[in-house]
């Protein structure tokens, strides 16, 4: 079921400023919507190592850990330069066996320059809460390629999945890797998953109503203007696939760089109606029934002791053309994340506090 987004009531023209501002303040908007998603997507590229458990590894809980972490980026309009954040993460772990695992993962963030996305300042927000049922693989002993794959469902907990009117999100997933004995390690993985969106809507909600594209002299015009008050279509479902590459030059230092490429299948449009039927927004948007983004990701980690690592890393989502048609570099560009994390493995601490009472 569709809201209609046709509402436009008689408005004042307006400046070239003001339609310049809402045009990005409508990308920000598809930004965030895909953002979160895909960014978990991209850290959910298969954990190398995981297809099987280690030797010793007997810990049913191994893989979990808590992390916190700062991020900054450029993509901000607010006067501040950058966009500065902080979060905290909780990403459990249970093995039943050494092949049959589930995991999840639940973030809360809150930018601590001023927020675009917020109602208050400094204000605490909720991501997406997820879970993975995963097989860790099978090895063809040959070759000593592995295929594994995982089921993931979502729950919108986040800003974003509630304005998209996100019930949930079913993705299954597979990949193919291959390990090399370089050194520490050395290893080529390949991903792919496809997601489905359960949406309640076809398009974005939004609980105010915001015109735009209106030409100037509209007075008396109604249909010269265009209401967005529930924004763009939604994204119904999506394919995403790219490699990571994975190098542990030592065995406490490690080197990750990954590759995503996502089509994304758009709701079906809604009829317009007749008096709209000469907007070019409208027939831009009716045309287009799928959207393109690619994201990169690269990242130091080193474990100086068990209990905890760090991450310096950079992550980039961005659509493969802009606003005006032109291609975007896709490795690194305004909407490029710089952050750093530390990652606190409760297997580990366990561990070492169970030996300090021996």
């Amino acid at each position: 079921m569709a809201r209609s987004v046709l509402n436009a009531p008689p408005v004042l023209a307006r400046s070239p400023f003001r339609r310049l501002n809402t045009t990005f303040q409508k990308n920000v908007v598809v930004f965030l919507t895909v953002v979160a998603s895909s960014l978990a997507a991209a850290q959910a590229v298969p954990t190398i190592g995981t297809g099987g458990a280690e030797p010793g590894d007997k810990s049913p809980y191994r893989g979990t850990n808590v992390s916190y972490g700062h991020s900054l980026s450029a993509y901000n309009p607010t006067p501040e330069v950058v966009t500065w954040s902080q979060r905290i993460g909780l990403s459990p772990e249970w093995h039943f066996t050494k092949e049959f695992f589930v995991r999840g993962r639940f973030f809360l963030s809150q930018e601590l320059t001023l927020s675009d996305s917020t109602n208050t300042k400094h204000e605490i927000e909720l991501s997406d809460l997820w879970f993975d049922a995963v097989w860790g693989g099978w090895k063809e002993k040959n070759t000593g390629i592995r295929l594994a794959a995982d089921v993931r469902v979502t729950l919108p907990t986040s800003k974003t999945s509630q304005a998209v009117s996100r019930l949930f999100t079913l993705g299954p997933g597979a990949n193919v890797s291959r390990n090399f004995n370089v050194l520490a390690g050395l290893t080529f993985v390949y991903s792919a998953r496809f997601t489905y969106r359960a949406n309640q809507f076809s398009t974005r909600q939004n609980q105010a109503g915001l015109i735009m594209n209106c030409a100037a002299g509209s007075i008396g015009q109604p249909e010269a203007c265009l209401n967005t008050a529930t924004g763009s279509r939604n994204v119904q479902a999506d394919i995403l696939h790219g490699p990571t590459v994975v190098f542990n030059p030592h065995e406490r230092l490690n080197l990750s760089a990954t590759f995503l490429m996502q089509h994304a299948w758009l709701s079906p449009p809604g009829a317009v109606p007749a008096q709209f039927a000469n907007v070019p927004e409208l027939q831009t948007e009716k045309i287009l029934n799928s959207r393109d983004f690619m994201a990169f990701s690269v990242g130091v980690t080193y474990t100086p002791v068990d209990i905890v690592s760090l991450t310096l890393g950079a992550f980039t989502f961005a659509n493969q053309i802009d606003t005006t048609g032109q291609y975007i570099f896709p490795l690194f560009n305004r909407n490029t994340v710089v952050s750093l994390d530390a990652t606190f493995d409760l297997e580990a601490t366990v561990s070492s506090i169970t030996k300090e009472k021996k």
